[in-house]
């Protein structure tokens, strides 16, 4: 939540002083802290901490973006007087997964534990971004209306305008919430809001903004951007970075236990109850520092589902958190190496001559005879447009050459060769043998006899330079 100043009173959400972590809460519906003391260990209530210069002071209820943290007196001095540890919490927050929302088992504990690991951003690096995706009452926006009762801070919205984003996260201090955007199918990959998205899943994101002139002038602002997304929508979008990102959950209709939408109020006591001693559990583990997993993932993959399996390590939900996180590479793994460029290179490497060269037309050629990798339909009057059947591109030479160009990073060379009598211009394109190993890897393509790729000239022979089970290890 962005800071109000009033004179020496600073208003923030949550944040580190040298003395204190601190939580903005209502109790008996007036605004305090919840304090963790770095000198004592000991959390306790505060109305306001002063800092250097300032007064930092706790929020209002009308302040807040989300339903406020609100206890009573007796029970935040319950709960400050147990120990709350995180496999109780977990069973709980599975309850009430179970109780609103209709899933496999998989989506489930992905929820479950997504929820908890809401609480725990100080101690995270990376995430990945929960995306529920179907028809209209399917209960996609079933799973953001049960985080915004139990996820840290959630900001439920639709469309939500970018001010409004960066105003609720703030420009002081990283992790101030959970932002939930529903009917997320409209999100235009070139919009500043996918940009935003797709940078912020790694701590330390930040976006750079000039505000409206002062004393001095104008002023630039860094928004700090850090924390879990949730999105659901009828489709997802085309943009391959932020759907990189995604863990979806395919959902379908089906009857909950309780609508989460119209709690009775015996559930809504229920949920505020497992929210607040949440709230309470983070303060008492401020200080905790997460044990070093060996996930054996690798690159993006590690980055996407390490934090989220030590989240459950050392809980009885821990196999069932690596259960979810192998289900979710694999769907990411299948789904790059049945691609669209993936299919693409595929033929590219049947292409190749020795020198590791592919003809634009003899590409063209082969992509478009009735190509098992990318069968489509070749436009009869023009024949210079191509249309794979499964995938909503269209192929033109142009377009082609973009590709080898920006996606596969090869050397465009144009050259005269003479044909009998007439001088014909020849476009290629070359490859090197780091780059061929680079996308052999990425798309996990096996090589057939046919699709092995030599160096050296066509006059000298060849030297064979991978196999398809040797591949230089490289980021994907």
């Amino acid at each position: 939540m962005a800071n109000t100043v009033t004179s020496k009173q600073i208003t923030k959400t949550k944040g580190h002083t040298k003395d204190y972590f601190f939580e903005s809460v209502l109790i008996d519906s007036k605004p305090r802290f919840l304090t963790f003391d770095k000198s004592t260990k000991q959390i306790s209530i505060l109305e306001s901490i002063e800092n250097e210069d300032n007064v930092i002071i706790p929020l209002k209820e009308f302040q807040c973006g989300y339903r406020p943290y609100s206890f009573s007196q007796s029970e935040i001095d319950n709960l400050l007087n147990i120990e709350i540890t995180k496999e109780e919490l977990l069973e709980a927050i599975k309850k009430l997964v179970d109780k609103y929302i209709v899933a496999d088992d998989i989506a489930k504990y992905l929820i479950q534990i997504d929820i908890m690991l809401s609480y725990c951003q100080e101690w995270i690096t990376t995430l990945h971004f929960p995306y529920s995706v179907g028809d209209t009452e399917s209960g996609k926006s079933t799973i953001l209306h049960l985080a915004s009762w139990i996820c840290y801070r959630c900001h439920l919205g639709e469309d939500i305008p970018m001010a409004d984003i960066y105003n609720f996260l703030g420009k002081d201090e990283e992790a101030c919430g959970t932002i939930a955007e529903d009917e997320a199918q409209g999100l235009d990959p070139h919009d500043e809001k996918m940009r935003m998205y797709k940078s912020s899943y790694s701590k330390g994101s930040t976006k750079a903004r000039i505000l409206g002139a002062d004393t001095s002038g104008k002023q630039q602002v860094f928004y700090k951007t850090f924390c879990p997304k949730w999105f659901a929508g009828e489709k997802i979008s085309n943009d391959k970075g932020f759907v990189e990102r995604l863990a979806v959950i395919h959902m379908i209709s089906g009857v909950p236990k309780s609508n989460i939408k119209r709690p009775s109020k015996e559930e809504i006591n229920e949920l505020n109850k497992i929210r607040n001693k949440l709230l309470v559990w983070k303060l008492q583990n401020i200080e905790t520092k997460f044990s070093s997993i060996d996930s054996n993932f690798k690159n993006r993959d590690a980055e996407l589902w390490d934090d989220f399996l030590c989240v459950a390590h050392g809980t009885k939900y821990s196999e069932k958190a690596k259960q979810v996180a192998e289900s979710y590479v694999t769907q990411r793994q299948d789904g790059i190496r049945n691609s669209f460029e993936a299919r693409l290179f595929k033929i590219i490497l049947t292409c190749l001559d020795n020198d590791l060269e592919v003809k634009a037309l003899t590409l063209w050629s082969k992509i478009t005879n009735n190509n098992l990798e990318l069968s489509g339909t070749l436009d009869e009057k023009t024949t210079k447009t191509y249309y794979p059947d499964e995938f909503s591109v269209k192929l033109t030479l142009n377009s082609l050459s973009r590709i080898l160009e920006h996606t596969f990073h090869s050397k465009k060379k144009i050259r005269n060769i003479k044909n009998g009598t007439k001088w014909n211009k020849v476009t290629s394109y070359s490859f090197t043998k780091e780059i061929i190993n680079a996308f052999v890897y990425k798309y996990g393509i096996k090589l057939e006899p046919n699709m092995c790729v030599y160096s050296g000239s066509s006059g000298q022979g060849g030297q064979m330079i991978m196999q398809s089970d040797h591949f230089d290890n490289v980021d994907n």
